[in-house]
């Protein structure tokens, strides 16, 4: 529950003006039978009705406070300053401790009354705030939408383009619609930080892995699994960041366990080691001299080109990519190093 709704004060603030002195006099009722019943005539005069005052300025405001100050000194003056029961005027002591009375009452009102304009203007910041930030959630999500149903046209048209054509292209057409699907796949993600939109990366590549589990389902024998550290990153380093495991993840498939019934075991992680994301997309497969020169055979084709889109997203990045023989293991390991904070970004991870 917001703080401002434990304690309201608005809705006494808004009764008319007569209800709001009515309620600072009846206060300043209270405080005089209270005063006359249990301290004698002419110990501390003004002492009980300074809580009248503050409770009239908080609950009431716009000058209740000062109507419960008139109504206190008044009653101070006429029921228990020398000579009582009259508007004489007093000694000169008596003088001062009233102007002083009347002073410090003023001086309390008026804070209140200040103190309670400034949390008026501040709920009222608040409420827009909201409804400003209500309305950029609404914004995204619209956009979001929007972008999603472009997108999945685009790949509905590049799927029945390749449905018709010859095999090479139809090849080449669906990879380019599974590419599109995975930046789709961004939208799915999104969340709002200071203003920007953002994606958890550890959701976004679950969803990921698990697209990609689907697609070879029952046909390959192969554990596909995933570890990602919990981090936000910007919509368009996060849909970099999918197609490169996109990539890996189907070249590992196709050259790593060329062989249909070959079982195997591919690991996709990510986390960040001080200043930098890490990605690595480890495998048990052939090794990488073996994938290196099948990749070779390849490499005038629209398949051969998956390494060099994933070191051109890697550079879109301001990162590296490696690909190693993981220590101790057959297989492969593929490396993606890229910097946290990249120049003239710094809204993630803050």
């Amino acid at each position: 529950m917001p703080y401002r709704t434990v304690f309201n004060p608005k809705l006494l603030h808004r009764l008319p003006t007569p209800a709001r002195w009515a309620g600072a006099a009846l206060l300043v009722l209270i405080a005089f039978a209270v005063r006359f019943w249990l301290l004698p005539v002419t110990t501390l005069p003004f002492l009980l009705f300074f809580p009248p005052i503050i409770l009239a300025a908080v609950l009431f405001g716009r000058g209740s406070g000062f109507v419960a100050l008139a109504l206190s000194t008044i009653v101070a003056w006429h029921f228990f300053l020398p000579p009582f029961g009259s508007f004489a005027i007093p000694d000169k002591a008596t003088t001062l401790n009233l102007v002083l009375f009347a002073t410090v009452g003023a001086f309390v009102a008026g804070t209140i009354e200040t103190l309670h304009a400034a949390y008026v203007e501040l709920d009222r910041a608040l409420d827009r705030a909201e409804a400003g930030e209500q309305e950029r959630e609404l914004l995204l999500a619209e956009f979001s939408h929007r972008v999603k149903n472009d997108m999945q046209r685009i790949i509905g048209t590049m799927l029945l383009q390749a449905s018709g054509s010859d095999a090479v292209i139809g090849a080449a057409l669906r990879t380019a619609a599974e590419r599109v699907r995975v930046i789709a796949r961004v939208h799915d993600r999104l969340a709002q930080r200071k203003g920007h939109a953002l994606v958890h990366i550890d959701e976004y590549l679950h969803d990921l892995i698990l697209d990609l589990r689907s697609t070879i389902g029952g046909l390959r024998p192969i554990g596909l699994f995933i570890e990602a550290e919990r981090h936000l990153l910007s919509v368009s380093r996060a849909g970099l960041m999918g197609l490169v495991v996109n990539e890996l993840v189907t070249n590992v498939l196709k050259y790593a366990f060329p062989d249909e019934g070959r079982e195997g075991i591919v690991r996709v992680s990510f986390r960040r080691d001080g200043e930098d994301y890490v990605l690595m997309v480890v495998d048990n497969g052939v090794g990488m001299h073996a994938t290196q020169a099948a990749v070779k055979q390849e490499a005038q084709t629209a398949d051969g080109m998956g390494r060099r889109l994933v070191r051109a997203l890697a550079a879109q990045l301001g990162g590296h990519f490696d690909i190693n023989e993981p220590p101790g293991n057959r297989g492969t390991a593929c490396t993606l190093r890229f910097p946290v904070w990249p120049p003239g970004d710094q809204i993630e991870e803050r």
